[in-house]
């Protein structure tokens, strides 16, 4: 595992990577991962290079974060994946957050039915994944195959040595405020 400097020029590192590099992107709660992920999303697109995954943008209401959506990046499908109003979703509680089964279901198969790519992004990896083998557990089996040249994969920074311990080779962006 290489950490690496911010800013990085990520389109430079694309193409100066071997097939199947995966660089992970860490911080804590609220510091940009999702937002840093739509941004490369949006630069790797406008360069003309084919993007797949998940991104899971923040919902906010009133100035305070209220929700998370899953969007499949290649269809631009967006379901709210997980919020914090009572009675909004029942579901799996994690933290103040409830998750809809349903939308966790329709975005492993999102991941899963990934087969190649340029850039595949899975926004993000954590307890339900690592803690619970549920979530977007289809990602473990995209990003072994390596039918990619990079993969983005949020993962918070408790959940990275799990991660690693699963044999990944990576290099590893720290998100700070």
């Amino acid at each position: 595992m290489g950490v690496i400097e911010t800013p990085l020029d990520l389109l430079k590192y694309y193409h100066a990577a071997a097939r199947g590099t995966i660089l992970v992107i860490s911080g804590w709660r609220g510091v940009g991962k999702s937002r840093y992920c739509q941004q490369a999303v949006m630069q790797f697109c406008q360069a003309g290079i084919k993007v797949s995954g998940i991104l899971s943008p923040a919902r906010f209401e009133d100035g305070h974060k209220t929700g998370i959506f899953s969007q499949d990046i290649a269809s631009g499908e967006t379901q709210l994946l997980a919020s914090t109003i009572k009675q909004e979703i029942i579901g799996v509680r994690l933290g103040p957050y409830f998750f809809d089964a349903d939308v966790v279901k329709w975005s492993d198969e999102c991941i899963r039915r990934i087969e190649s790519g340029d850039l595949v992004v899975i926004d993000e990896l954590g307890f339900l994944e690592f803690d619970r083998q549920d979530g977007l557990v289809s990602s473990f089996e995209v990003l072994r195959k390596k039918h990619y040249q990079l993969a983005m994969v949020v993962i918070r920074p408790e959940c990275v040595a799990a991660f690693s311990k699963m044999s990944f080779d990576f290099d590893l962006i720290e998100i700070d405020a």
